[in-house]
């Protein structure tokens, strides 16, 4: 009888994985995509196709995958190419597939003894029904377990963070880039927000972020190459910008340039330097959401409200953020023409990265505005103020 695909793949990932450790080759996957992306990039000359997910949908691709071995790897490597793109369709998809299952195998294996002599110290503040919040200052030193949404065990929390990016920003979004820096996620400063259920002895993670310090301003994700590019459409709202950081105009850019001339990238770079007291400011990316469809929207709500509350009574004021999910992006919009001064977010620029209507927004949040105004709308008044915002929008 033959075994169920998802049996194959399961003992294909196990077999790889034992490979991999067994060879000492543990980044055996990332040395084949790199070799069939220079390849195929080479066929294509050079042309900017674009993501990895892009370069692998490709014609060429598939013309190449598991079809012609690479002159410069060794036997072995094909073989997996070749079975990997059998069974699951996509190198890409395997990779992804590999890593969840080397995340699980390692928590498992590390964090039996907490699950002998469970820890139930969660220090937090509660912010809703069972839901807590908390930022963790290196989650790689949290011996803490969690549950979530894509495994049946509790992990270790950095193991579950991980595990949530790589089912959310990989498997579901195809951000496969991120596969060659998933340590990033798994270290470092965090925000949590968990839900307690009586019926289990582990929280739940309902949503996670990393957050970015001051002093590592140069290796943000705001002020990366490809988010700095002229590429980007500043703001029309310059003199709501020039309202909230008035130290700009004494700037030694302010001298030879308005504000109106500035690029986006100019702007928020001149926005960073105004700023005096630095400590103050940080960046937030990999934010995730996650739980049951019905829950999703009141799940962001709890999340955003969340995060800028921890950041606040942490003394962080600024946050440098990077926005595509359309709910977030219409309620600070309402915001902005209810509280005028005190506004919760402002937008620096914006770009519709892939053509696709959805548009990426950049722009700096108010973590004390953003959380008095998260205080003073519920969630059915939030969801009010996300509706109202879109029907103007189509009506214009």
């Amino acid at each position: 009888m033959r075994l169920h695909k998802k049996n194959l793949q399961d003992q294909f990932i196990k077999l790889v994985n034992s490979h991999c450790n067994k060879t000492g080759k543990p980044t055996l996957l990332k040395e084949i995509i790199e070799n069939r992306k220079t390849t195929i990039l080479n066929q294509l000359h050079g042309s900017n196709i674009g993501n990895l997910a892009d370069i692998f949908s490709t014609q060429t691709a598939k013309n190449i995958i598991g079809k012609q071995a690479s002159p410069i790897l060794p036997e072995d490597y094909f073989l997996i190419e070749q079975i990997a793109h059998r069974l699951f369709g996509c190198l890409l998809s395997f990779w992804t597939e590999l890593e969840i299952f080397r995340t699980i195998q390692s928590s498992m294996a590390i964090n039996q003894h907490y699950l002998n002599t469970p820890n139930k110290t969660y220090t937090s503040k509660k912010i809703n029904d069972n839901y807590h919040y908390e930022i963790v200052t290196d989650i790689a030193l949290d011996k803490r377990v969690f549950y979530t949404d894509f495994c049946e065990q509790p992990l270790l929390l950095s193991d579950a963070i991980v595990l949530i990016n790589i089912a959310t920003f990989i498997k579901q979004h195809k951000w496969y880039e991120m596969l060659s820096i998933l340590d990033i996620s798994s270290k470092g400063e965090h925000f949590i927000l968990y839900q307690f259920d009586n019926d289990n002895p582990y929280p739940t993670i309902i949503s996670s972020a990393l957050i970015e310090p001051y002093h590592d301003k140069v290796n943000w994700l705001f002020f990366d190459n490809f988010f700095q590019s002229d590429k980007w459409e500043k703001t029309q709202n310059i003199h709501i910008v020039a309202q909230l950081f008035p130290n700009m105009a004494s700037s030694s850019t302010q001298q030879d340039q308005t504000l109106e001339q500035l690029t986006c990238s100019e702007l928020e770079n001149e926005i960073f330097s105004s700023i005096v007291e630095k400590s103050t400011v940080c960046g937030v990316i990999r934010f995730t959401v996650n739980g049951a469809k019905p829950k999703m929207n009141y799940h962001m709500y709890l999340a955003q409200k969340g995060l800028a509350m921890a950041l606040f009574h942490s003394k962080r004021t600024l946050i440098f953020s990077i926005i595509e999910q359309p709910a977030m992006v219409l309620f600070y919009q309402s915001m902005a023409c209810i509280e005028n001064d005190d506004v919760p977010f402002v937008f620096t620029g914006n770009q519709d990265i892939n053509q696709s209507g959805l548009v990426t927004h950049k722009g700096i949040c108010f973590t004390k505005n953003a959380s008095s105004a998260f205080n003073r709308y519920n969630f059915r008044e939030y969801n009010a103020k996300i509706i109202e915002k879109r029907r103007e929008l189509k009506q214009r």
